[in-house]
Parts: structure tokens; sequence; C-alpha cells
């Protein structure tokens, strides 16, 4: 199970994994069943059918629901009851730049429209979302240390080849498909257009609006979209030096709390902030 961190490159790391012949991804990528369920062993059938694996083959899903504390509690416990044998795999990203694209999600999206040194303030999930150690430690105290790989964004962004190899050593799999694995950055906030409804979204994954979709003039389609359906944002939003630092000083002890549990200052992050 893939775990987190929220825009950490989780969803493009799941999509690679899918595609690897010794894994079965689930259906939806991020079911976030076992956060939500409190009664979790009534519906595991129901779970369950989001997987049609072959023999052989590793289950996987990505729900990074799993870490947000503290809006959800109990999560590990029920995984551990689940499955103490469970893979987990965290991925962590600069706390700050992670709270920017959170906040960039939201904005485009039209979920938060407050300037940025309101929102990350006010609201207590952006700055909770980057407290890496607080949200793994539960997992790391239940589970053994063996069996959950914490990764790097950066790291995966620098060589996403060399990140799957390393998941491929931790899943104990094959790690030559990667070789094929299409490294092409997706699901950005920034530079492309995401569709303000749901029920357009959906549409747009049918076989039915793919084949509308070729009849219609690309510059008539583009036209459409960014005049009546998309927000796009050409470049993330501002956030002063000021509200950094003080966003930094919010989460420098959690990132030192990290940096004890791995044995390894993380010079990338602190860059600009402390070195």
């Amino acid at each position: 199970m893939m775990i987190g961190a929220m825009k950490c490159g989780t969803t493009s790391i799941a999509e690679q994994l899918a595609l690897h012949p010794q894994i079965c991804f689930s259906k939806v990528k991020e079911p976030g069943y076992f956060h939500k369920t409190e009664n979790w062993r009534d519906g595991l059938e129901g779970y369950h059918a989001l997987y049609d694996p072959e023999p052989g083959q590793l289950c996987g899903e990505g729900s990074t629901f799993y870490t947000f504390f503290p809006e959800f509690t109990g999560t590990h416990e029920r995984l551990y009851e689940y499955n103490p044998a469970l893979k987990l795999i965290y991925v962590m990203r600069h706390p700050i730049s992670r709270i920017i694209s959170h906040y960039t999600h939201n904005f485009v999206r039209e979920i938060d429209k407050r300037p940025p040194e309101q929102a990350v303030f006010e609201d207590p999930r952006y700055i909770n979302r980057s407290r890496y150690g607080v949200q793994i430690r539960p997992y790391l105290e239940l589970f053994s240390p063996e069996n959950v790989l914490l990764l790097f964004f950066e790291e995966y962004t620098d060589d996403q080849i060399a990140t799957l190899h390393r998941i491929a050593d931790f899943l104990e799999i094959n790690p030559e498909p990667f070789a094929e694995t299409d490294t092409t950055p997706r699901h950005q906030s920034v530079g492309q257009p995401y569709i303000r409804f749901e029920s357009v979204r959906n549409l747009a994954g049918t076989e039915s609006f793919q084949k509308f979709r070729g009849l219609v003039p690309t510059s008539v389609r583009h036209s459409i979209r960014d005049r009546f359906l998309a927000n796009k944002l050409d470049e993330k939003p501002e956030f002063s030096s000021e509200t950094r630092q003080a966003l930094w000083r919010l989460l420098e002890d959690d990132v030192y709390a990290i940096e004890t549990l791995l044995e390894r200052r993380l010079t990338f992050w602190r860059q600009g902030y402390t070195d």
C-alpha cells in the first residue's frame, strides 16, 4: 500500500506500478477503505472486488488518506489487523513545496479561493499533511521496519527508474519491466486545464464521448473547454518569503525527526532555510 504523502508523486508512481506484470493494482487508485470504514471486516468482500489478480501477483493500492493524521485516527491499527505483513510505501517532499502544491491543487479546483497567506494558516490540513514524522510514526511503531519504505519525491523526479528499482527491491519483484516505464510528468496542477465539473470529467472518460470528440475541430473543443468548463494556472501561486519562513519554523522539528529516523541530513530540504 502507498500510504502517502499527498502531492508527493503517489499517483504517478501508482500508475507505473500498475503496469508491472507482477502487480495487480486496485481498479480505483485511491479507494480509501480503511481510513473511513470502522467496521472494515464487514465490507471486505466489496474491497477485495477492486482487485482481479492473476496467480502470483501482488495486490496494491495508493490511498494517501491513510496518513491524514489527526483527521483520521486508528487507520494504522486497522491495516495492521488486516495484514501485519503489509508492505507500506511513504513518499515525502520538501514540506513547504508540498504545501504550495497542495494549495495550488485546491486553488485550481476552486476548493480554496483564499490568498495563500490566509489559507495555509487557517486550515490546519496544509501543515499537518507535511508533518511526515507525525504521520508515519504510528506505522513504524506497529509494522516491522523492513516493511516500511520511505522515499523522497525529489529523488524520484531526479531519477524515476532508480526509485522504481528501489521499490522493486522492496517488493521483491523483477525490476526489468521498469526499463520501459513512461516517465512523462503527470497530474500537474500548473499548465494543464482542470475540468470544473465532475459530471463532465466522468463523461470525458467514456468511449462515446471520445468518438464524438473526434468529430469536433480542435480549436472549437479548446475554446469551449477553456471558456466554460476548465480552470488553468500558468504558474503556481506566489508564496512570500515571510510565509515560507513561518511555515518552515512550524515544520523544522518534524524535518529533524525524519533526519534522525533516517540518520541523514536533508540538505536539499534545508537549503534556503537553515543551510
